[in-house]
């Protein structure tokens, strides 16, 4: 439950500013309920900022392919560091441990980025980044891909999937274009991949901008990221805050228990309120 919903609750019983003993009881209220509703393990959270050259940045992501990206400053979100594709083919690649299955389970994995597309108005070019469940993936369900690439014409930015159809074909880059979704723009932009056991909710700059539908692909233990697509490429792009992140999600059942629990709580502090 919101904070703000248990304040409008307490404040409902009388306009006199809350005593601190009641600010905490609703504090402790709201952390309950946030940490029943989900609860995280991260398992990358990446800014390239502890990197005191090249050879630091290699040694924690080497080489995946011909050549490296390059860590560089000339753009970054995070100060002050990203890593940068190069027009010639380049890819690092990190292993962060097994995510875990997602079979039957109502658990969302997370795989974030902050992307800077340094020609927004020009043709969609090799740039991107990936989840993947080893070193080389090759069946379904293996490779979820964030970036752009060369094989549609969009003013969207694209995903991929091995082995599921986005919209255009098995295993293709595909466009995040649903309503309301942004349209490509020289600078940094979030691009997020929300993957269930069912399905993939991708968001633009926070923006819900596709749904794809996974249910018929094996199911996969996710374990490998990748920066740069390890092929030429006619612009460059810049790679920062790369996150991965498992979230726990109760059962409805369960939360819907916590959700009341909660309530309980909040009715026994306006009850009590009353009385003083």
């Amino acid at each position: 439950m919101p904070l703000d919903l248990l304040y409008e609750l307490s404040s409902m019983t009388s306009g006199t500013p809350f005593r601190l003993m009641e600010k905490t009881s609703l504090l402790l209220i709201a952390g309950i309920l946030c940490a029943g509703a989900g609860q995280g393990a991260v398992f990358l959270d990446e800014n390239f900022d502890s990197y005191a050259d090249q050879t630091a940045f290699q040694a924690a992501w080497p080489i995946n392919g011909t050549a490296s990206t390059v860590l560089n400053n000339e753009q970054f979100v995070s100060l002050s560091q990203s890593t940068k594709g190069l027009t010639t083919a380049t890819r690092n690649a990190r292993s962060v441990g097994e995510v875990g299955f997602l079979n039957a389970s109502t658990d969302i994995v997370i795989f974030r980025l902050n992307f800077y597309d340094s020609a927004g108005s020009a043709s969609a070019y090799r740039q991107y980044a990936e989840l993947d469940d080893t070193a080389a993936p090759s069946g379904g369900g293996q490779l979820y891909a964030l970036g752009l690439n060369n094989n549609i014409v969009s003013t969207k930015y694209m995903a991929r999937i091995l082995g599921a159809d986005g919209g255009a074909g098995a295993g293709a880059f595909f466009k995040l274009d649903d309503a309301g979704s942004p349209d490509r723009s020289t600078g940094w932009h979030s691009l997020e991949a929300d993957i269930s056991d069912n399905d993939v909710k991708y968001f633009v700059d926070g923006i819900l901008s596709k749904t794809v539908n996974i249910s018929a692909l094996t199911d996969r233990s996710l374990d490998t990221v990748k920066i740069g697509s390890n092929l030429s490429a006619t612009q460059v792009a810049y790679f920062d805050d790369v996150h991965v992140e498992r979230i726990t999600v109760p059962e409805p059942s369960a939360l819907a228990l916590i959700l009341l629990g909660g309530f309980g709580l909040a009715a026994g502090v306006i009850s009590r309120r009353r009385k003083s």
